[in-house]
């Protein structure tokens, strides 16, 4: 069967679905096997651990020291395949040594998000050389911090972990006692937040960044796509308004025994932790409850498309958002920045927040149901931090049953595919219907 015959055949979806299926399936294989682990560690917990890394959670069951070094660096390639995505670097492997067919870039295109095929190349090494570039120099800022306190091999292993896990928003540190004992750590904690930064904004959008900064140079015009307007300004927006609003709220708590220029460091810090990657430089017990909303509120809308994070996408927030306007406005079409946006994507846009929304509420209610002992918001905070991938947890992951374990497995992998593109994957393939409208009528609305 040719490449272009496999494109039309198998949804792009589907393909996504499998292939986090088939990471997951090995990864967990790996994980089982005696030399993988120092402590006995049970089968679910296993799969457990092989899904939230192949979906950059970065919740566990158990501690990540029941691993062995083996152990820790299957998770480490886990986590780094599920940061860039299995498919994206499959297809970057066989570009490489053969020329891809129509099929094979048009499917690439699909699953990328990128409408210009013929870029898909470029844009493949784009991804591989920035993330490496990225990973590298962060694994060497960090390795001079660690380099006195641990072995040479260790301390660079350390820091490799860490330096992947903050650019593919995993959250996972080996860090002895985390995150929190390196609060002080200036160093630590900027190469941190850059990291996870520059992993959070989209491969296109630096893509994009660079064509602007060359053009700059030559002394050219250069006009950034819609895509990229919205997830800079969009970020810029949606940082702002999470530091300022974290600040108010912990400014006489956790951050009433920093200085000035600590505290506008940490607020910066968890401003950018909370979209996706979920690292904390003190226990989440210690935040005022607004602050816990807040969190799962940034988390839920996330990172841009086509970055190592998750969520429904800042990108999908703003097009709900205009869609809003429109209506308040009393607007046929859905515009921004200058440009009308397809009724297709409006569509998908409501349906992607709809349905995300709907499967954190099933997921909680199902939670309330198989848990107990835990209070209403400790198990609303699990299941949006499972399906947005932000990792944090108010301490009850450990004390999950089997079938709560399985309802958050679920949420990690719907929530890194997307709930809409769940849907589509799993729908049938049915006849081309023609396409007819019924009699238009009008409704009461509220």
């Amino acid at each position: 069967m040719g490449t272009k015959r496999i494109a039309s055949v198998i949804p792009p979806e589907q393909i996504l679905l499998w292939s986090i299926i088939l990471a997951i399936g090995v990864g967990a294989l790996l994980l089982s096997l005696p030399i993988a682990q120092v402590k006995a560690v049970s089968l679910l917990d296993v799969v457990f651990t092989a899904t939230s890394a192949t979906t950059v959670n970065g919740m566990f069951t158990i501690p990540i020291d029941n691993f062995s070094l083996f152990g820790k660096a299957v998770i480490l390639f886990l986590v780094q395949i599920g940061g860039l995505g299995l498919i994206t670097m499959t297809f970057l492997f066989l570009s490489m040594f053969m020329n891809l067919g129509l099929g094979s870039q048009l499917m690439a295109g699909k699953i990328l998000e990128i409408e210009n095929w013929k870029q898909i190349k470029q844009v493949l090494l784009l991804i591989i050389i920035v993330t490496l570039a990225c990973e590298f120099l962060g694994t060497l800022c960090i390795f001079g911090v660690l380099a006195s306190h641990y072995t040479v091999g260790m301390a660079w292993f350390i820091a490799l972990f860490h330096s992947v896990s903050s650019f593919c928003s995993a959250g996972i540190t080996l860090l002895e006692g985390g995150m929190s004992n390196y609060a002080t750590n200036y160093v630590i904690v900027i190469v941190t937040m850059i990291l996870m930064f520059v992993g959070e904004l989209g491969f296109i959008t630096w893509q994009e960044i660079g064509s602007w900064i060359k053009a700059k140079q030559e002394r050219k015009q250069y006009r950034f796509s819609l895509h990229s307007k919205i997830v800079l300004y969009g970020s810029t927006v949606l940082l702002a308004c999470t530091g300022i609003i974290f600040w108010i709220l912990e400014h006489t708590n956790i951050l009433a025994n920093e200085s000035a220029g600590a505290s506008i460091l940490s607020t910066f810090f968890y401003a950018i932790s909370f979209r996706s990657t979920g690292f904390l430089l003190t226990g989440i017990g210690s935040f005022h409850l607004a602050t816990i909303m807040l969190i799962m509120f940034i988390s839920f809308v996330g990172s841009a498309p086509g970055s190592t994070g998750s969520g429904i996408k800042i990108t999908t927030f703003a097009v709900f958002l205009a869609a809003i306007r429109a209506a308040i406005l009393g607007k046929t079409t859905v515009y921004l920045k200058g440009r009308t946006i397809p009724l297709s994507q409006v569509f998908r846009a409501i349906s992607i927040i709809s349905l995300g929304l709907g499967w954190v509420i099933l997921s909680t209610f199902c939670l309330l149901i198989t848990e107990q002992g835990f209070t209403f918001i400790q198990i609303l905070f699990e299941a949006m931090s499972a399906f947005s991938s932000l990792g944090m947890s108010t301490g009850i992951t450990a004390s999950l049953s089997s079938l709560g374990k399985l309802f958050i497995m679920s949420s990690m992998i719907i929530g890194r595919i997307g709930s809409f593109s769940l849907i589509l994957a799993l729908k049938l393939r049915k006849k081309k219907e023609v396409e007819f409208s019924y009699p238009e009528e009008r409704v009461m609305l509220g």
